[in-house]
C-alpha cells in the first residue's frame, strides 16, 4: 500500500468515527419516544375464530356501556352489539374490567371489542377504531342554585372532566378543566351530592342522569362533535368491516337512534329551585274537605293545612282518583297499607282522610327520636308518604355514606334519595328497599311543604276577616 493510499484510509477512518460521534451525541441528546404500551396485537384472532368461538366485548360497568342486572344485561352499546351478535349468528360474552385494563386485554386477545364510550383517540393507532356510532358534544353539569340548600349560581374556576376523554386536554378555554379518573357517570354522580362543584360530560351522559337528579342544572357547552367509536386489534380486519358495514346500514341507524334515546333523550332547561307555584285561592277556604281535615288533625303532631297540602299534591281534591299502582282517592292511599292501619272504609272520604292521618302519625313516631327537631322531621315524614319509610332509611344510610349528614333532607339525604335510581347505589350491601325513583321524592317533598306554607298562610288570612 502505497503512502497515498495509507493517507486516504485514515482520512476515510476519521470521517467514520467523526459522523458514528455525532449519531452518538443525536441518541443521547434526543432519545426517541418509548413504544405506546401494548400497541401491538399479540394474538391473531378475527372473525372466523369468533364465530366459532364467542364474541367477547371489553366493558366498563356504566349505564350506557352495560350493566348487570338480576336476570338481564343492558347498557347502549351492550344492546348494540347484541343486534350485531344476532345478525351475524355470534355467541356473545361481556366481560367488565377496570379502563386501564381494557387495552391490554384487547391486544392480548381476552377480548375482541372494546366498547366504552370511546373516542378515536383514546387508544392512538394501537387499535383498530370503527366509523362512529355515535357523535357527542360536552355539557356543563352543576347543582342548580337554590336558596334553601345554600347553593350559588357560580360554579367557580374549576370544572372536573374524565381522565382521557375526548375534552380533558382542552384547558385553554376559563375554567380551569382539571382531570379526573372516574367516569362520567360518576362525575356526575359528585356534583349530585355536592363533593364537585361542576363536570363537563358528554350530552349522552348528561341526558340518562337528567330524569333522575332533579338537582343538576345542565348546559350545553359550544364544541365540535365527537365520534364515538368501538375498537378492535389492527389484525382483526374482517371483524372491523363487517362492524362498519353493518354500523353503516339504514335499518340499523334508525334502530341505534332508538336505543340511545331509551336511555335519555333530552336535556331539560332548568331554573334555581324555587318555590311552588300556589294553588288560586276561591273565597275563605282551601277546599270542600276543610271541615274534614281539621277534624282529623288531631290525630297526627302538625295542623291541619298539612292534610290539605298533601291531598292537593296527592289528588287535586280528586275523592275518585286512581293510580296506577292502585293508589286510591283523595290521599293516594294504598289499600294494604289503609289495611294495615285498621282503616277499612278507604271507599269513603272520611276513612281516607283517616287513614292519611294515621299514618302520617306513625311515620312521624319513626324518626321522633333521631330527629326531635319537627320541622325537619317533616321533611323526613312526608318523604317516607311518598317513598315508602325504607327507601328513606335507605338513603340516610347511603348520604352517611357519602359523607352527608344523614339527619338533615335539604341538601343531603334530598340528595342520596335520588341516587337510589342507579343500581351502582340502590345494590349496595346494606340497602335493602331496592331502586326508588328519588327523584320524585326530592321534588314531592319541596312542593307540599310549599303548598303547606301558602296553605297556612291563606287560613291565618281567612281567619283574620
Amino acid at each position: 500500500m502505497t503512502r497515498t493510499q495509507r493517507i486516504a484510509l485514515l482520512g476515510l477512518a476519521a470521517i467514520g468515527l467523526i459522523g458514528l460521534l455525532l449519531w452518538f451525541r443525536t441518541e443521547v441528546a434526543t432519545p426517541r419516544p418509548a413504544t405506546y404500551p401494548w400497541s401491538e396485537p399479540l394474538v391473531d384472532r378475527d372473525l372466523a375464530a369468533i364465530a366459532a368461538d364467542t364474541l367477547r366485548v371489553l366493558v366498563v360497568e356504566h349505564p350506557l356501556t352495560y350493566e348487570r342486572f338480576p336476570g338481564d344485561e343492558r347498557g347502549t352499546e351492550f344492546e348494540l352489539l347484541e343486534r350485531f351478535a344476532g345478525q351475524h349468528a355470534l355467541a356473545l360474552k361481556a366481560l367488565v374490567v377496570p379502563a386501564d385494563s381494557l387495552l391490554p386485554l384487547l391486544q392480548r386477545g381476552i377480548g375482541d371489542v372494546v366498547a366504552a364510550q370511546l373516542h378515536r383517540g383514546r387508544f392512538g393507532d394501537a387499535v383498530a377504531c370503527t366509523v362512529p356510532w355515535w357523535h357527542v358534544t360536552p355539557v356543563l353539569v352543576r347543582l342548580r342554585p337554590d336558596r334553601a340548600a345554600e347553593v350559588a349560581a357560580d360554579v367557580g374556576d374549576t370544572v372536573h372532566v374524565q381522565a382521557g376523554g375526548p375534552w380533558a386536554m382542552d384547558s385553554a378555554r376559563a375554567p380551569v378543566r382539571r382531570a379526573d379518573e372516574r367516569t362520567g357517570a360518576a362525575l356526575i354522580e359528585a356534583v349530585a351530592v355536592g363533593t364537585l362543584p361542576a363536570v363537563l360530560v358528554s350530552d349522552l351522559e348528561a341526558r340518562h342522569h337528567a330524569e333522575h337528579l332533579p338537582q343538576l342544572t345542565f348546559e350545553p357547552v359550544d364544541a365540535a362533535p365527537v365520534d364515538v367509536v368501538l375498537a378492535v386489534r389492527r389484525n382483526a380486519v374482517r371483524l372491523r368491516d363487517a362492524l362498519d358495514n353493518w354500523l353503516a346500514t339504514p335499518a340499523e341507524q334508525e334502530a341505534r337512534a332508538l336505543i340511545v334515546a331509551a336511555y335519555g333523550d333530552r336535556l331539560p332547561r332548568r331554573g334555581p329551585l324555587g318555590a311552588t307555584r300556589g294553588r288560586p285561592m276561591d273565597g275563605d277556604s282551601l277546599s270542600p274537605f276543610d271541615a274534614l281535615f281539621q277534624e282529623k288533625a288531631d290525630l297526627m303532631h302538625w295542623d291541619w293545612e298539612l292534610l290539605a297540602a298533601i291531598a292537593f299534591k296527592e289528588s287535586r281534591f280528586d275523592t275518585a282518583a286512581l293510580s296506577v299502582k292502585g293508589a286510591q282517592g283523595l290521599m293516594q292511599m294504598m289499600p294494604a297499607t289503609a289495611e294495615r292501619l285498621g282503616v277499612d272504609s278507604m271507599q269513603l272520604v272520611e276513612g281516607q282522610v283517616h287513614a292519611a292521618a294515621i299514618y302520617l302519625a306513625m311515620l312521624d313516631s319513626l324518626w321522633r327520636r333521631s330527629i326531635p327537631e319537627a320541622d325537619e322531621r317533616l321533611h323526613f315524614v312526608l318523604a317516607a308518604y311518598n317513598a315508602g319509610p325504607g327507601h328513606v332509611r335507605d338513603a340516610q344510610r347511603l348520604a352517611q355514606e357519602l359523607g352527608l349528614d344523614r339527619h338533615r333532607w335539604t341538601g343531603h339525604v334530598e340528595r342520596a334519595i335520588t341516587l337510589l335510581a342507579f343500581p351502582a347505589y340502590y345494590r349496595r350491601p346494606g340497602i335493602t328497599a331496592g331502586r326508588c325513583k328519588g327523584a320524585q321524592t326530592f321534588l314531592y317533598v319541596r312542593e307540599v311543604l310549599g303548598l303547606h306554607r301558602r296553605f297556612r298562610s291563606a287560613g291565618a288570612r281567612g281567619s283574620s276577616r
